[in-house]
C-alpha cells in the first residue's frame, strides 16, 4: 500500500486522489445526465433545441436521441460529444496508469513481500 495523499486546503476530508477521480467520473455522469434529460420531460427537449445544443427534428440530425421527438444530433455534435468522451477516456486512463506507477515505486521501494 502506499501512504495516503495529504488532503487539499479547500476541502480537508477529500483527498487530492478523491479529486481526481471526480474530474475523471464528472464527464461521463454529464454526458448520461445529458442523454436522459429528452426521456425526461419535452420541455428539456425543447430546451436543448433552444439553445442549440440539440438539432430540431426538421433538420434532419443523424442520430435522434432516443424519447427526443425526433431531435438529435448532426454531424458537428457528434463530432464534439466524440471528442469529450475521448478526452474523458484519457484523463481516466492517465489516472489508473498513475496509480499502477505508484503501486509499482512503492513495492520497489518497501520490497515485494507478497
Amino acid at each position: 500500500m502506499h501512504p495516503p495523499q495529504p488532503p487539499s486546503k479547500n476541502y480537508p476530508q477529500v483527498s487530492s486522489e478523491d479529486q481526481l477521480t471526480l474530474l475523471m467520473v464528472a464527464p461521463f455522469v454529464l454526458g448520461m445526465a445529458f442523454a436522459a434529460l429528452p426521456a425526461m420531460s419535452a420541455k428539456a427537449t425543447a430546451w436543448l433545441v433552444a439553445h442549440n445544443l440539440l438539432v430540431a427534428a426538421a433538420q434532419s440530425p443523424l442520430y435522434a436521441v432516443p424519447g427526443g421527438d425526433g431531435a438529435g444530433l448532426d454531424l458537428r455534435r457528434i463530432v464534439l460529444v466524440v471528442a469529450l468522451l475521448s478526452v474523458a477516456a484519457a484523463l481516466a486512463f492517465s489516472g489508473i496508469r498513475r496509480r499502477v506507477d505508484l503501486n509499482r515505486q512503492n513495492r520497489l521501494r518497501m520490497g515485494d513481500r507478497k
